[in-house]
């Protein structure tokens, strides 16, 4: 395999093998070469289900190459490798930046390498550093001027790839009902709720704590919903910690991306990445902002009324991200502080909406 091959980590890559990794992309050119770089491990607490680091490159010639980048691998905790590998988290985002990242509307990192092992599920990315650019802690919350930036911008990227039959045929943008996500996520929920009941049922008020029990004998159902045309390229992970603001919105981190009905993305952004009042305020604006965007850019037959019930679905849905999260190693005291307010948030924008509805009762 040319260039880094799939390192454990920083330590395991060499100059010489960087150099050639940058130039089989053609990052680099034929004359410029890797003299040394520096390393540091970024996105602790923001990213838990692989592993980042930050790369400071030396290049001969001086500034041959990107001064910086960020070098992605599989994490090492093994309830998030397991997590990664049941959902083949690694081989999405590989293909995403391969196939897809270059060709859609929303801005996303330049990748400088990519490669990804069948049998080992191993992975290595070298990425665009985005490190100069704004961004907005999740635990803070998104303003109303941000979030109108996302939206906007996660519409064209949905209009875009709109009922795309390229992507309907692939083997890794799988439907949200597609295996392995039903097969893994069921028990995953399963193994996780025990963790939920005893350590943060506070965060399920009223209704949430039975309801939340109630999820793996549901969720399926909702999968399945989600996944009926008409179909989108799906984030999957559209959470504030994601996103970077410049004069464009640029997004990271595309393991979990897949084929589901737009809204899908929007549900999990205003659900749990901006403050429940402010989310009650703004999210019907917000809403019909996104339908716009996708008329505007060639969306047909998909009415206001469709948008906003697939909306409500989805942020049911979403909640399956900080419930599935106690099976997660949670590394620091600011992971555990982002699950916990993912879990309120969700809950409170699922009673906000009567979103409930769409579960069955016991």
């Amino acid at each position: 395999m040319a260039g880094i091959g799939l390192p454990k980590g920083p330590d395991d890559v060499t100059a010489e093998a960087l150099t050639e990794a940058l130039r089989s992309t053609g990052t680099l050119s034929s004359d410029g070469s890797v003299a040394r770089f520096d390393f540091e491990q970024i996105g602790i607490g923001v990213g838990v289900l692989a592993l980042l680091w930050r790369l400071t490159v030396e290049y001969e010639p001086a500034g041959a190459g990107p001064a910086t980048m960020v070098l992605k691998l599989p994490h090492t905790m093994p309830a998030s490798r397991h997590i990664a590998d049941a959902f083949r988290f690694y081989l999405r985002e590989v293909r995403f930046y391969e196939v897809v990242g270059h060709r859609t509307p929303l801005d996303t990192a330049d990748c400088y390498y990519s490669a990804y092992d069948d049998a080992s599920g191993d992975f290595v990315l070298l990425m665009e550093d985005f490190g100069d650019r704004r961004m907005v802690d999740q635990v803070t919350g998104v303003d109303v001027d941000d979030a109108k930036r996302v939206v906007t911008a996660l519409a064209r990227h949905h209009a875009e790839w709109w009922g795309s039959d390229e992507l309907a045929a692939s083997d890794w943008a799988v439907r949200v009902q597609d295996p392995p996500n039903p097969q893994a996520l069921v028990p995953a929920l399963r193994a996780s709720w025990p963790i939920i009941e005893s350590q943060f049922s506070e965060l399920l008020p009223g209704p949430m704590l039975a309801a939340a029990q109630r999820m793996p004998d549901h969720v399926v159902s909702l999968m399945e919903q989600l996944s009926q045309p008409p179909l989108t390229l799906l984030h999957g992970d559209s959470r504030l910690d994601n996103f970077f603001f410049t004069d464009t919105v640029a997004v990271v981190d595309w393991q979990i991306c897949g084929l589901g009905r737009g809204p899908y993305d929007i549900a999990y952004f205003l659900s749990q990445s901006m403050r429940p009042e402010l989310r009650k305020e703004h999210e019907r604006g917000l809403l019909e902002q996104y339908h716009r965007t996708l008329v505007d850019n060639g969306v047909t037959d998909y009415s206001f009324d469709d948008c906003w019930t697939d909306y409500r679905k989805a942020v049911l849905f979403v909640s399956v991200y900080p419930l599935n999260a106690g099976s997660v190693d949670l590394v620091n005291e600011r992971a555990v502080e982002l699950f916990r307010m993912m879990l309120s948030r969700s809950s409170q924008a699922i009673l906000d909406l009567d979103a409930l509805e769409f579960l069955p009762d016991a």
